[in-house]
């Protein structure tokens, strides 16, 4: 039992070191746009090294595909800068612990691959694929590689950039995933509009069945009557002030209901927003298609055109 317990302690502590002895990812940022990295988009150097990507669409791809436009010359570097302070790592071409040149990338963050000397930050420089280890896992499929939440402008999933929508593990990254998404997508544009709709015609047949009428009180003015036939001006006036309906108050369930199903349709449409703002081509469609799809099938467009009267000297 005690060699059991000291075990587990053990194991602890080579956890807890092993994790002191990592950049602190949490405050590394993208070298193309800035952003905060996201720890699984990364590319593992030689000497414990590492490059991190955000998850934007094609940065990752770039920064792997083309390493040396990213790259800005050699500095010298008394010492490891933050987030590497507490990171243990080893020169990329010797493996020497000694770091005291880095090669930055950029134009942005605070990356850098580090060297023991200036000449071997020079030959990081020449070849930077050269120290690269294997090759990355980024959830990479047949369909499509990687995973992104946003694009650089309208592209397509297939051959590309996995998206993904909502939460972080729905990526659509093989083709019966994308088809479902799509679907979902065109189902949530038809329910949205299904939603409006059914608010309308809730709204006027519970108006019709359960609304108050209030009305309004006759008052009259005593600076128009006449005094000359004050009897007749009343009746006039007491004619021309006939009550009228000013107003039809719901009760409060039918607002309670009402707010409800606002709150499920703005629920929906906040949701298409999200999935036209990943800029993926095939869902941008989807959306679209599926708002079109239930305004055929759900918005009255007779009761739409005679709405008010069209007569515009005495319209409502």
């Amino acid at each position: 039992m005690q060699r059991t317990t000291s075990a587990v302690f053990l194991l602890l502590a080579l956890l807890a070191l092993s994790a002191f002895a990592q950049q602190d990812v949490d405050n590394t940022f993208c070298p193309i746009c800035n952003m905060v990295v996201v720890p699984s988009i990364a590319q593992a150097i030689q000497g414990d090294q590492a490059i991190y990507a955000c998850d934007m669409a094609g940065h990752f791809h770039q920064l792997t595909s083309s390493p040396k436009t990213f790259l800005r010359g050699t500095v010298a570097v008394p010492q490891l800068p933050a987030p590497y302070v507490k990171a243990k790592m080893g020169c990329p071409v010797c493996g020497h612990p000694d770091l005291t040149h880095a090669v930055p990338w950029g134009p942005h963050g605070n990356q850098k691959i580090f060297a023991c000397s200036e000449d071997h930050a020079k030959m990081i420089l020449d070849s930077p694929a050269t120290y690269f280890v294997a090759a990355p896992h980024n959830d990479t499929s047949g369909f499509c590689h990687g995973a992104t939440g946003m694009y650089d402008g309208f592209q397509s999933a297939i051959d590309g950039f996995c998206p993904r929508i909502f939460f972080e593990s729905w990526v659509l990254n093989s083709g019966a995933k994308y088809a479902i998404g799509f679907c979902g997508v065109v189902l949530l544009g038809i329910a949205v509009e299904a939603l409006v709709e059914a608010q309308t015609l809730l709204r006027q047949r519970w108006t019709r069945r359960y609304a108050v009428a209030v009305w309004s009180e006759p008052s009259l003015d005593d600076s128009l009557l006449d005094d000359s036939n004050e009897a007749l001006s009343k009746e006039l006036l007491t004619c021309d002030e006939r009550p009228r309906v000013v107003a039809r108050r719901l009760p409060m369930w039918c607002k309670v209901c009402l707010a409800g199903v606002y709150m499920c349709t703005m629920t929906g449409a906040y949701l298409l927003m999200l999935v036209v703002m990943t800029y993926e081509t095939g869902l941008f469609i989807a959306a679209v298609l599926g708002l079109g799809l239930g305004f055929f099938f759900f918005k009255d467009v007779d009761g739409l055109l005679m709405e008010g009267n069209p007569d515009p000297c005495c319209s409502t």
